[in-house]
């Protein structure tokens, strides 16, 4: 909250308008959710992003193997790895780098700066520490190649890595790990992990990165790589990669990719790319890709893709694509495109005749 937000507050109980008591809980108010903005983190991975000057930001940044160019103002803590950060603007928080090259053109850090074998280009302007760790030795060069960078919070893993167990508020991957067991709020996947059972609040896979589990259990999946799962439960799932499980559970699925599966269950789903499964059950799906399963149990259906089916048993269906089945039944169909089924039973159709194949 700023000091013209307070005064407002202030002037309000002078004037009669609000009594101190309910100033007091006004202010705790907007202390939270300030508060609230800056605890949370915004993640980048292989992009170039800008903050332009006259935008400033309440919360934490996060970048990966990318390039955050700041002009304007982050109230908040800054952290790259394997990434270029120009500072033209101000971090009110600390920065930290890691195999990053850090840009001072003309900016500030009100924190401290933690950089670690990152190079740095310009005057450095930091208020709080500025703490260096950079080997120019080659032999100790040629070790940092496989080395773990940890804190209390967070983990970066470069090389081939083994760990059992693991438990961190985020954990980066850019090498090649195997463990048994991770848990953690946050992953970022830039290379290759392979672990038995994974819990995670969000995680972000590059068009690089490789996730391979027996059972993964996340909020949140954004996945522009690859994804071997046997199980995933999942409450949002965005694939614009390729994703291959024996089980996916999910309430929300948007897919730009390709997906295979042999059970798919889920709320709503809208595919825009390439899915293929034994069975899929869903409330609501909107399909505008490509879609072969076994079978398809939906509430509703809005096909204006390319759908093929064994038994589509719906509520309702809106189609202005291709649909091919060998047994169709729905309560309702609407159809605008062209439906082909070798049995079908419907209780009212709108628009197009559905096609008898023999």
């Amino acid at each position: 909250m700023d000091k013209a937000e307070l005064r407002q507050v202030l002037e309000a109980v002078e004037r009669g308008e609000i009594s101190p008591e309910d100033a007091e809980k006004l202010i705790e108010a907007m202390y939270s959710k300030e508060n609230e903005e800056k605890s949370k983190e915004e993640e980048f991975v292989e992009v170039t992003e800008e903050i332009e000057e006259t935008k400033e930001i309440h919360r934490n940044i996060s970048m990966t193997n990318g390039k955050l160019i700041l002009k304007g103002k982050v109230n908040g803590n800054v952290s790259v790895v394997n990434s270029i950060i120009e500072i033209q603007g101000i971090i009110n928080g600390n920065l930290n780098a890691i195999r990053s090259k850090i840009i001072w053109a003309g900016g500030k850090v009100e924190g401290d700066v933690n950089s670690i074998l990152s190079k740095e280009e310009g005057t450095p302007k930091v208020s709080g520490k500025h703490n260096v760790i950079a080997f120019d030795v080659p032999f100790v060069e040629k070790l940092t190649k496989k080395m773990t960078f940890k804190s209390d919070r967070e983990i970066f893993i470069e090389g081939e890595q083994k760990i059992g167990f693991l438990k961190k508020e985020k954990v980066i991957v850019n090498g090649k790990l195997s463990a048994v067991s991770i848990e953690c709020d946050k992953l970022v996947l830039t290379g290759t992990l392979g672990v038995v059972d994974l819990k995670a609040d969000d995680v972000v896979i590059s068009k690089n990165g490789i996730l391979t589990s027996e059972r993964a259990e996340v909020e949140r999946i954004v996945n522009s790589g690859e994804c071997h799962l046997n199980i995933l439960e999942t409450e949002v799932l965005a694939n614009s990669g390729f994703v291959k499980a024996d089980k996916i559970k999910c309430e929300s699925a948007d897919n730009s990719g390709r997906l295979i599966s042999i059970n798919f269950i889920g709320e709503r789903m809208n595919n825009k790319g390439s899915v293929e499964c034994q069975e899929l059950r869903f409330e609501d799906v909107s399909n505008n890709g490509n879609l072969k399963v076994e079978k398809l149990s939906v509430e509703k259906l809005s096909n204006s893709g390319d759908l093929q089916a064994n038994e589509l048993g719906l509520e309702e269906l809106y189609n202005t694509g291709q649909i091919n089945a060998k047994v169709l039944e729905s309560d309702y169909v609407e159809n605008k495109g062209k439906i082909f089924a070798e049995r079908f039973r419907c209780e009212e159709l709108k628009g197009n005749p559905i096609i008898k194949l023999d």
